[in-house]
């Protein structure tokens, strides 16, 4: 079960009933909805207040019955590239490494990088995919991408997991990939 919503980049996803979308700082919802124990508010009220910069192109989506600091998935709408032409540009052998030296360089810390590949499961709706994963933000977190472009912009869709949740969060992030209307 699924719930369509207009994102804020103007395209349409269909979000599942067990994930509740961070838009326009309703943070309050998501401290409402969560099933867990103990969550950090200040966490989520500095995301909420950076979600609401028009310069900042991303939507978080948080699950309600998985820890929502551990497990969320974001999508990042960049409207200055496209995937296609960053592809004509480099090739997958040079993009991957560069992936990898980015978040270590965010994290602050060696990160593996588990897979780094085309997929072609979107296909048709979305010709290149690129399909990676990694070490997450925080010890034992998964960080696991695809990036696809959406109006000829660069869309990249990021779960962060918890191993044990991994599983559900990335077949929730393929239906949303899957749904996109625009």
């Amino acid at each position: 079960m699924a719930k369509e919503i207009r994102t804020r980049f103007g395209f349409y996803i269909d979000l599942p009933n067990n994930f509740i979308a961070l838009q326009d700082e309703n943070v309050g919802d998501l401290l409402k909805e969560y099933e867990g124990s103990d969550i950090n508010k200040e966490f989520f009220n500095d995301i909420a207040a950076g979600s609401s910069k028009r310069d900042l192109n991303v939507e978080f989506y948080f699950p309600k019955n998985f820890d929502p600091e551990i497990n969320s998935i974001n999508i990042n709408y960049q409207t200055d590239v496209s995937l296609g032409s960053m592809l004509n540009d480099f090739e997958l052998k040079d993009i991957c490494p560069y992936y990898n030296e980015i978040f270590e360089e965010l994290f602050k810390r060696k990160i593996n990088q588990y897979y780094c590949k085309l997929e072609k499961k979107f296909k048709p709706k979305f010709k290149k995919v690129i399909h990676t994963k990694h070490d997450g933000s925080a010890p034992g977190q998964i960080m696991i991408q695809y990036q696809f472009d959406v109006n000829k912009k660069m869309v990249t869709l990021t779960i962060g997991c918890d191993p044990k949740n991994c599983n559900s969060m990335q077949r929730s992030s393929e239906n949303i990939i899957n749904s996109i209307n625009y």
